[in-house]
């Protein structure tokens, strides 16, 4: 089953077998929320100093960083998968190692580079769009994946269930924060220092 997410990162991090693997990986699951979290209000907090409070722009914020380290995660992800560790880390997960490690984790790095892309302005507008939705497909399906490898396999290795909620909850932040987002660019258009509003008004604005 596919394995793209930062759940693959959490493999390549296992020891053989996942033996005294799971808290480590839960470890590394919270860190990724934990330097999401941070790196977002300290960004807010310098946008605010330096323009003023604008919901929308924290809303824009909080989208940046999930879809942007989202990105670099899986961009980790990919290179784990294209590694020479790969057919371990698929044990440590509790799957059979195959030639499709490799073919998903050059998928990961595809999606990984879109999302960080998103970091410079010259490349937001409809690409954090194509970005949430590569993003959405791609996290919801390994979610699936995962569930049905617990139910239908018995596979409780940690990084196979811990991938569930973090899969679900970074694809639909994502998304929610995208739809919130354009519902208030089109109710404020004329709101400044919006990076996602030059794509769509044709113009790029400097980062």
């Amino acid at each position: 089953m596919a394995v793209t997410s930062p759940a693959a990162v959490a493999r390549t991090m296992a020891v053989h077998g996942n033996a005294g693997g799971g808290a480590l990986i839960v470890r590394f699951f919270a860190a990724f929320w934990v330097i999401l979290v941070l790196g977002f209000l300290i960004h807010w907090w310098a946008d605010r100093r330096r323009h003023g409070p604008r919901p929308q722009r924290a809303v824009e914020l909080l989208l940046v960083w999930v879809v942007v380290l989202g990105g670099l995660w899986t961009i980790l992800a990919g290179l784990g998968l294209t590694g020479g560790g790969a057919h371990r880390d698929a044990i440590s997960g509790g799957y059979t190692p195959s030639m499709y490690e490799w073919e998903v984790g050059w998928a990961d790095i595809a999606i990984g580079a879109l999302g960080v892309a998103c970091a410079w302005r010259a490349l937001r507008g409809q690409w954090m769009t194509a970005a949430v939705v590569v993003l959405a497909i791609s996290f919801g399906g390994d979610a699936i994946g995962h569930v049905m490898a617990w139910s239908a396999h018995s596979d409780t290795a940690a990084a196979n269930v811990w991938a569930i909620p973090a899969d679900l909850l970074q694809a639909g932040l994502a998304a929610a924060l995208l739809i919130i987002y354009r519902r208030l660019h089109r109710a404020e258009p004329g709101l400044p220092g919006s990076a996602l509003s030059g794509a769509h008004q044709g113009t790029v604005r400097p980062r």
